[in-house]
């Protein structure tokens, strides 16, 4: 007579062994990919590996290195970037990690020329590195990715590998297709870091396009928006708020008779509130805040309050 485990694969099943089972495997199930790494590689010591699988934190794992190879085991929630590195290696080597069995041949003298089997999402982001080193214009390639792909977990990394190749007019442009698209990653972070560090107007300077919604909720841009035939005052402004109504009112008393045109944005007619992108961009960080553009598109004055307006010297 044949004997088994009631509930564990032979004979009757028990509800509450089921249950309790569940129980237990449910840590597990929740945890998501399991992914497993082996390397080879002529190097020697101790090897990490970092997975940036936060918006802002990574976690690092270390192993050493036995006869030239090294192992490391785990799990993620989705494919996410990851790195490999030495202290002997000129730059980490970077690579997507899914829940596979990954191998790695490590090019220690060209870490991006090692050789990665086992992670398909790796594979996509390779033939998209390949056709990024290949185009013409490597920025209008990112352009037409970013129209094309704008979700896509690669291009945040790509834009922060590839700042310094980038002009920094379209880097922002390419920035702010980021943040519409909701892809925020580890790297996505940085460059955001980057754009609060970094003001993009600055008086004399050309003033960026940018894109926002109206009160209305349509999307428009500055450069659809402004006046061209003489000046735009740009104000940041809350339909909450009375302070922002009375700078705004005071502001175009003082400029009565002058070719200038108000244009106020609404931090709460967008979703994003605080967190839109072009409020990174220019460096806004609070209300009212006022910005006067020429008709050339150039910034005449920038964080200005309704009295400082009738000093400054503007021309019919």
């Amino acid at each position: 007579m044949r004997r088994g485990c009631k509930g564990f694969g032979h004979g009757e099943a028990n509800p509450m062994r089921m249950f309790f089972l569940t129980l237990l495997m449910l840590p597990a199930l929740c945890m998501g990919q399991h992914y497993e790494i082996s390397g080879q590689s002529s190097l020697s010591g101790v090897f990490t590996l970092t997975v940036y699988d936060g918006d802002s934190t990574t976690h690092t794992y270390t192993d050493k290195a036995n006869k030239g190879m090294f192992f490391f085991s785990g799990n993620v929630a989705k494919p996410v970037l990851a790195s490999i590195e030495h202290p002997t290696m000129n730059q980490p080597l970077y690579f997507y990690l899914e829940g596979s069995e990954i191998s790695i041949n490590v090019n220690a003298s060209r870490p991006d020329a090692s050789i990665i089997k086992g992670s398909r999402t790796n594979s996509e982001y390779r033939y998209l590195m390949e056709r990024y080193y290949s185009a013409a214009d490597p920025n209008a390639f990112l352009r037409q990715q970013m129209k094309e792909n704008a979700g896509s977990i690669f291009l945040p990394f790509v834009l922060y590998r590839q700042m310094s190749n980038i002009d920094d007019g379209t880097l922002r442009q390419l920035i702010g297709q980021v943040a519409d698209s909701g892809t925020h990653t580890y790297h996505y972070t940085l460059l955001r870091r980057w754009l609060r560090q970094t003001p993009a107007v600055s008086e004399g300077s050309a003033m960026p396009d940018f894109a926002f919604l109206d009160s209305q909720k349509q999307r428009r841009t500055f450069e659809e928006s402004r006046n061209r035939e003489g000046y735009t005052l740009l104000q940041f402004s809350a339909t909450w708020c009375d302070r922002c109504q009375q700078q705004r009112e005071q502001a175009e008393k003082a400029l009565a008779g002058k070719e200038v045109q108000s244009l106020v944005i609404n931090i709460d007619d967008n979703p994003n509130g605080w967190d839109a992108h072009y409020l990174q961009q220019l460096s806004v960080n609070h209300i009212p805040y006022m910005i006067l553009v020429d008709e050339q598109g150039i910034v005449v004055a920038r964080d200005i309050q309704a009295w400082e307006v009738k000093k400054l010297r503007i021309e019919n």
